[in-house]
């Protein structure tokens, strides 16, 4: 999956939520809080908004911090 249609799919569930997106965002969103990467809700290892990254079910942590 592109890099895009992972951004898109994140703002499309943080737009439209659904329950088991969320859950995965909430866990997803506990370890980058306490991340050294994260960076006024950034990833600056990708670039990507955390918001709508933690709800991509496709995407990853590029420092494999979660859970599979």
């Amino acid at each position: 999956m592109s890099k895009f249609k992972e951004i898109i799919d994140g703002w499309k569930y943080t737009i439209f939520p659904n329950e088991t997106v969320e859950d995965m965002a909430i866990k997803r969103a506990e370890i980058c809080a306490s991340c050294e990467h994260n960076v006024n809700n950034k990833c600056n290892q990708c670039g990507c908004f955390l918001v709508a990254k933690t709800r991509s079910p496709k995407s990853t942590c590029p420092k494999n911090k979660w859970p599979k």
